[in-house]
């Protein structure tokens, strides 16, 4: 019994031990000083002329409180510092860190490039120490100064810029072209600038400002580094054959000049007009025509392009038709499309559309108007035509019959009072 007794005190003993082997390194690794020093972002690139803004965290993870000295070492001249985080920033050498906080101390790197220092890769030490020295930690940062690539040298005496959005155009002959151009004064001065242009011989052209249509210029004020946008317009002659035609707008501040090259592209001209039968042949319909209500009213209407004495040179394509009616009416054209009508030189050259036009079956006699429209790719031309709607000869007939039938019956009654 006494054996069995002291082996058990042993083993007692034994187990005790070794719990407490295992308790005293939690214990002992709880209650050791510490703190965490880091960022996030250990490595950066800023531009020429940037400054350097890196948050740092310091925690603490031991049981007492720290005081942490901060420094920085790394490339002169940079003026590397450490700075609160929040309003008002103010710089800062050491922390004093609290013990059992969840959320680290945040605290700003700040460093800025001196002008001219050339691009590359520069590095940085970060140091945290406790003010006895036990602890101490360190950051490297590598900051990378991107250089800004030369700028190109304006030319020297350069005054205007001249921009335009659309340097070629194209329309038809007798059609205005109209380039906008922008006038950019790049001085620091008002300049008062004086237009003109070369063109073709035989062609117009004047300035507006853009906003002002009606009013012609020959100069404008620009002032200093700002933009004045004009209208350029110019109208070939009626006759000028189809082509590319080169056109040179000039803008002079004092003895600067600044030239523009532009295109105008003719595409030929053309005039597209409506004509009655009457007109073409002499004979027929006018632009003044009878119907009767209810029945179809045919009229026939001719296109030309131009004429022999004053000739275009560009065929009209894809020519449709559309009538502006009274409500009720109907207008039909036939055929519905000219697919080309080209100028005309000749009675062959002339287009022929059947245009049939019906009245409502009761509508009030009177004269009616009906807008004739012709709109093709290049042009369109509309006409008048008024239409005198007529009873039909059944409602005359039936009228006729109404008054027969009251004198039949103002008779009857006249022959009977005239018995008594």
């Amino acid at each position: 019994m006494e054996v069995t007794a002291m082996y058990k005190g042993r083993g007692f003993l034994l187990l005790t031990f070794g719990i407490l082997s295992m308790v005293f390194p939690i214990l002992a690794q709880g209650t050791q000083r510490g703190f965490e020093f880091y960022t996030q972002y250990p490595a950066l690139v800023i531009s020429e002329g940037r400054e350097v803004s890196l948050d740092v965290k310091l925690h603490n993870t031991g049981p007492t409180p720290e005081d942490v000295v901060l420094t920085v070492s790394g490339p002169e001249d940079w003026n590397g510092r450490f700075e609160t985080s929040s309003y008002p920033t103010l710089q800062i050498r050491s922390v004093h860190l609290l013990p059992g906080q969840e959320e680290p101390l945040t605290v700003r790197f700040k460093a800025k490039p001196p002008e001219g220092t050339p691009g590359g890769d520069y590095v940085f030490t970060l140091s945290a120490v406790t003010e006895d020295g036990a602890i101490e930690h360190s950051i490297q940062v590598t900051v990378t100064l991107e250089a800004e690539a030369p700028q190109e040298e304006e030319e020297p005496g350069e005054v205007l810029q001249l921009l335009v959005d659309y340097p070629s155009l194209e329309n038809a002959a007798g059609k205005d072209f109209t380039f906008t151009i922008q006038i950019k004064n790049q001085t620091d001065e008002e300049k008062v600038v004086e237009l003109s242009g070369q063109i073709p011989s035989g062609w117009r052209a004047y300035f507006t400002p853009r906003w002002e249509q009606d009013t012609r210029i020959t100069s404008i004020k620009v002032d200093a580094n700002s933009t004045e946008n004009i209208r350029f317009v110019l109208t070939p002659p009626y006759m000028v054959q189809k082509g590319d035609y080169p056109i040179r707008f000039i803008a002079r501040a004092g003895d600067y000049e600044a030239a523009l090259d532009l295109k105008a592209v003719v595409t030929g001209n053309y005039d597209l007009q409506l004509a009655s039968e009457a007109e073409i042949t002499g004979a027929g319909d006018t632009w003044n025509i009878k119907a009767v209500e209810g029945k179809e009213r045919h009229f026939t209407l001719y296109l030309y392009n131009g004429l022999p004495s004053n000739p275009t040179s560009a065929p009209v394509t894809n020519i449709r038709f559309y009538a502006t009616k009274p409500e009720g009416w109907e207008v039909e054209f036939k055929p519905e499309t000219v697919e080309s009508l080209p100028p005309t030189l000749s009675a062959a050259d002339l287009a022929k559309v059947d245009v049939v036009i019906t009245p409502p079956e009761r509508a009030i006699p009177g004269d009616y108007q009906i807008t004739i429209n012709a709109s093709g790719r290049e042009d369109h031309a509309s006409a008048q035509l008024r239409v005198t709607v007529g009873a039909s000869m059944g409602w005359g007939w039936v009228g006729v019959g109404v008054v027969v039938f009251v004198v039949a019956a103002l008779t009857g009654v006249f022959v009977r009072l005239g018995r008594r």
